[in-house]
């Protein structure tokens, strides 16, 4: 398994990680011994990155992932779990950011995990279940450099998703160690220009803002469940194959 630095933490991560949500649906509903074979193999195969969140299962992925770590102790393996803030939170952040962190470690039976992701869109302003830029900096940051000195996380990160000028302001200032970005061959923005009028999101060369910061990157969304349509392609992208009337799964 090929290991790279993961940004300035200085973390050596597999270029694979391991995903514990539901979509597979094996860590939140799957049969505890195949739970166990399958992290087991995973781990041999060297990936040491494990990825999990209260929002899977209900907490079912964390409990059934601590349960298998538990029970295997493998050296050297680096879980990451996240917060989602609903709206109502908002004017408790740092209460339900800290609660979140500990009902994880709980379910997880860790003492800390190593990088804990903020899950919330950001927008520059803010709105429904959104984050603001401000909320963000001002708010939850602080939270988690506070959860950190408790030694309950090793390293901060967040979901780039919302907007793309208000994912570049927080990531700019360098106080997240870890950034799970969008990045598929639909839309590679994050890392290269997008022909005019594309139908996706432009995420603006994101992947500049995460090199000048420091900050890791995991890819995710390299498969979407939603179609876009493409009847011609765009006169300046590269392809051999014929895009007329395709459905392509983003």
């Amino acid at each position: 398994m090929e290991m790279r630095v993961f940004g300035r933490t200085g973390m050596r991560l597999s270029v694979l990680g391991f995903g514990c949500g539901a979509v597979g649906g094996l860590m939140v509903r799957g049969d505890p011994r195949d739970q166990e074979r399958t992290i087991a193999r995973a781990i041999d195969a060297g990936v040491n990155y494990f990825d999990t969140a209260v929002q899977y299962g209900d907490g079912e992925s964390e409990k059934n992932l601590g349960a298998v770590l538990q029970k295997l102790k493998p050296a050297s393996v680096m879980v990451g779990t996240k917060v989602r803030l609903r709206s109502e939170d908002f004017g408790r952040i740092s209460n339900a950011v800290t609660k979140s962190l500990e009902g994880s470690l709980s379910r997880l039976r860790l003492e800390r995990v190593d990088i804990f992701h903020l899950h919330n869109g950001i927008t520059v302003v803010g709105g429904g279940e959104a984050l603001s830029v401000r909320q963000v900096l001002d708010e939850v940051v602080p939270t988690l450099e506070r959860v950190r000195g408790q030694g309950k996380t090793r390293f901060l990160g967040l979901t780039a998703i919302g907007d793309t000028r208000a994912l570049s302001q927080v990531i700019d200032p360098g106080v997240f160690d870890s950034a799970q970005v969008v990045y598929n061959m639909l839309n590679p923005s994050a890392a290269v220009e997008l022909p005019p009028n594309y139908p996706a999101q432009d995420y603006g060369r994101l992947f500049n803002h995460t090199k000048a910061a420091g900050v890791g990157v995991i890819g995710i969304r390299a498969r979407r469940r939603r179609t876009v349509r493409i009847d011609r392609a765009p006169s300046d992208c590269e392809s051999t194959a014929r895009t007329d009337r395709l459905g392509y799964e983003l």
